[in-house]
């Protein structure tokens, strides 16, 4: 039986691009064009109105 090795290769292309837009997402922050809560993923409207409901209290 053969084994693949699933290492993962790293794209440098597409690492430089996370980290433009990651810069220009911090400039647009320090800058005061955005906020900082304005660059998350879910709104704060959203993460403030969620209720988490667990089956048990039982861990």
């Amino acid at each position: 039986m053969e084994i693949k090795d699933t290492k993962s290769v790293k794209d440098e292309q597409l690492e430089a691009a996370k980290r433009e837009h990651q810069e220009r997402s911090r400039a647009l922050v320090r800058s005061g064009a955005r906020t900082q809560e304005s660059m998350f993923f879910i709104s704060s409207d959203i993460a403030k109105s969620i209720k988490i409901r667990h089956r048990t209290v039982e861990f």
